[in-house]
């Protein structure tokens, strides 16, 4: 039983980092030689994957990676803009000053493929230090967003300039210890990647 989360977590990994493609298919024999199981926990770790939507599994012909249009990464994004700004405002009350110094050190100047991946450590440390198991999954599932979806913004560079400046004001909310405030930079956060999206990505 202590295996199959384990599967669980290096196949949903695998394809929020890229490294299963949209489209490919998901070979339960393959996987479980992959990562050195047997099939029995990589068939339960797709179905939970595909509960949280990153998978599809279909009769009679087994699973692949979902592919994601815009309306479904635009409506994982409404989501977060809901559910992250409540965990900004608890994180600012939770901290701790270690983690604010980490924060900071994640908002230096860096490469465009270094900062995709600080951007994904500042986001969950937040989460982390909002102390709630229950935001922390749901906000799993509305964080399931395939890294070549999530790395638009980055090469964009006011969206990226903008992604930066909400990261330092969030820093400044915490050692402020201002709940409201990390709150509302968070929601304009989130909102700006919502826009960058509606104005850059086509309708059809």
């Amino acid at each position: 039983m202590a295996q199959q989360p384990r599967v669980r977590d290096l196949l949903e990994e695998a394809i929020l980092g890229g490294e299963l493609k949209p489209g490919e298919r998901l070979r339960a024999e393959a996987l479980a030689q992959r990562f050195g199981t047997s099939r029995t926990p990589i068939r339960e770790a797709l179905l939970q994957l595909e509960g949280q939507g990153l998978v599809e599994v279909e009769p009679n012909r087994g699973a692949v990676v979902r592919t994601f249009d815009r309306d479904d990464v635009l409506d994982l994004y409404e989501v977060r803009a809901l559910l992250e700004p409540a965990a900004a405002a608890r994180a600012a009350q939770r901290i701790s000053a270690a983690d604010i110094e980490r924060l900071d050190e994640l908002c230096a100047d860096a490469s465009v493929e270094e900062q995709i991946v600080n951007n994904e450590a500042f986001h969950r440390i937040i989460l982390e230090a909002a102390g709630s198991p229950r935001l922390e999954v749901a906000m799993r599932a509305a964080s399931g967003i395939p890294r070549a979806f999530r790395s638009v913004f980055w090469h964009d560079d006011r969206q990226r300039a903008e992604s930066m400046l909400c990261h330092r004001r969030i820093v400044s909310a915490f050692r402020a210890g201002d709940s409201q405030l990390a709150e509302a930079v968070m929601r304009m956060h989130i909102l700006g990647a919502v826009a960058f999206l509606e104005e850059t990505w086509p309708n059809r």
